[in-house]
């Protein structure tokens, strides 16, 4: 799998990241997700994506728990986190009312308590979750440059902000953001014509797409769009090698100028080695309109 940095000269990252959003669904053990994690490491995904809130605050010991059970598998990845959302749970007991914070201080604290959980002292990336709209950028920005000096994270950015949030953040921080993470599929194409794949293009850094697969909505039963894209991709899988719907939807993903990262987000294995295979499909320009028409159920503008 291709390699690739967020921002020019900036660490470089695998082409795809392996996402833990939905880790505990099969309540797995640390002795399967260490398993996981390997399967990553043989197609070559070596990022691995995670939050402070996942899986109600669980996910991240869970993954230090399994990165624990091989000595220098923590060397061999790269980490990115998130951190700012606080929502009631066993977890926060004090909390009482679902919150965005990104102060400095909270995303100091936040990090430090990952560091904790994943048994690292750095991690690669470190993402602002969601925007904050009662914290000024200049106490982001600080708390950010703060962890960036300290060299406990390698990298900032942020998630699911705007064009013009990532811009305002963007002017304040010392070191350039490198990435903003937001949702971005064949039934979400708003990035592409909103302006935050423009900025991000303009501003040198490379997005990272979640919910690439649109939460499985691209495959469902009875779902007009879906019967669409299955008819597409049946139409053009010849051309790609067989290529499944998933796989062209991945290539979809990736085939933009400002090269977005898919966070795949499977807990089965087979799934994971389908999805690394799909770095090494080129779509023509032609079939990735295609896919778009198929999925909006419309012609171009």
């Amino acid at each position: 799998m291709r390699r690739v940095s967020l921002r020019a000269g900036g660490a470089e990252f695998s082409r795809m990241a392996y996402g833990t959003w939905r880790l505990l669904a099969t309540r797995p053990t640390a002795q399967e997700v260490n398993r996981r994690l390997h399967v990553c490491l043989e197609c070559g995904i070596t990022t691995i994506d995670t939050a402070e809130i996942y899986g109600r605050y669980e996910v991240e010991g869970l993954l230090g728990a399994a990165l624990a059970l091989s000595p220098g598998l923590r060397e061999r990845l790269e980490i990115v986190t998130k951190a700012g959302i606080y929502v009631p749970c066993e977890a926060l007991p004090a909390c009482r009312t679902a919150h965005y914070d990104a102060t400095g201080r909270r995303l100091v604290g936040s990090l430090e308590k990952s560091l904790r959980l994943l048994g690292t002292d750095r991690v690669d990336l470190f993402l602002v979750h969601r925007p904050d709209w009662l914290t000024r950028a200049d106490d982001t920005a600080d708390g950010l440059d703060g962890l960036l000096a300290s060299g406990k994270i390698g990298a900032a950015g942020v998630s699911n902000y705007s064009a013009a949030q990532f811009e305002l953040l963007n002017a304040h921080m010392r070191q350039r953001l490198v990435t903003n993470q937001v949702e971005f599929h064949l039934l979400r194409p708003e990035p592409v014509t909103d302006g935050t794949f423009a900025l991000c293009e303009g501003a040198g850094v490379a997005p990272m797409a979640w919910s690439p697969l649109a939460g499985g909505r691209l495959f469902a039963a009875g779902e007009p769009a879906a019967q669409r894209l299955a008819a597409a991709a049946e139409g053009m899988a010849a051309r790609y090698g067989g290529a499944t719907l998933e796989q062209l939807a991945y290539a979809w993903v990736m085939a933009l100028p400002c090269g977005p990262l898919p966070v795949i987000g499977t807990n089965r294995e087979e799934r994971i080695r389908s999805a690394a295979a799909a770095d090494g499909l080129r779509l023509e320009r032609e079939d990735w309109y295609a896919l778009w028409e198929a999925a909006q159920g419309r012609k171009v503008p």
